[in-house]
Parts: structure tokens; sequence; C-alpha cells
């Protein structure tokens, strides 16, 4: 079995917009794309717009996605994050495709509920309530969905 290492981590948040600019000044890091949903769509916000303008364009902040030489941070809003807490929620872990198969049937046979989201991507939730991700694609920046028509 091969662990690359870590994908990504990805941390609750009450304000978005405060928190990408927060850790991408801590941490020096670049915006390397951010994602939210309009009239319940998901889709991912063209690099052009500002938080600001993207939420006049009615587009909800879900996510900024923060990386730099292999580290790679994700903030997602979640209005009911405590501010302060660091709330993880989940952890992506980088994987071979055989790896991928071999951890996701270890955690069926364990009981969780897998979630295949692609033939590279499943999440499932361990037995002490860890949201793991297991991604068999490059690592980041991959966007996931279509950039919105703005």
């Amino acid at each position: 079995m091969t662990i690359d290492g870590l994908h990504h981590i990805v941390l609750l948040v009450d304000d978005l917009p405060a928190a990408q600019d927060y850790y991408r000044d801590l941490f020096d890091l670049g915006v390397q794309f951010r994602e939210g949903s309009r009239d319940g769509e998901p889709g991912t916000v063209p690099d052009h717009l500002t938080w600001p303008e993207a939420i006049d364009a009615g587009i909800e902040p879900s996510m900024s996605f923060l990386g730099r030489d292999g580290f790679f941070l994700a903030v997602a809003a979640d209005p009911d994050a405590s501010r302060g807490t660091g709330r993880v929620d989940h952890i992506a872990l980088a994987v071979t495709p055989a790896t991928f198969e071999l951890v996701a049937e270890r955690a069926e046979d364990a009981g969780a509920t897998v979630e295949r989201n692609a033939a590279h991507h499943c999440t499932f939730e361990d037995s002490y309530g860890v949201e793991w991700e297991l991604n068999a694609k490059p690592r980041p920046p991959n966007r996931a969905f279509d950039e919105f028509e703005v």
C-alpha cells in the first residue's frame, strides 16, 4: 500500500473571505481556486472576481483552496463554526489507485459507508468520527466544478 502524503486539510470557518485572507497572509499561500454555489448549483468562482464581487453576483462562498510548495489548505464556510476553534472538516490523503481501492474496501469492511464521488475520489467517516478523503488524482490545484459565467 502506498500513501503519497497529505493531499490537503480543510478547516471550517464562519467567515470564509476573512479566513481566506488570514491564512493566505499567515502562511504566504496563493489562492489556487475558490468554490461557491449559485441557485443551489456548485461552481468555481472566476479568478478575476473578489469575494465581494462574487457575492454581489449571487454566488454564496463555500470554499477557498490555498497552497504553496506542496502544502494545501482549504477553508470551508460553516456559519455554525465557532470563531477560533480551528475545527478540521476532513483530512485528504494522496494515494495510488491501488491504495485507493484497498483502503476504500477496508473502510467498508469496517462498517463505514464509502461515498465514491468519482473514479479517483471517495470519502468516509471512520469509527472515531473523523472524515477521510482518498484522492488518487494528482495533487491540487485541480478544480472540481465548471467556472461560473459572470
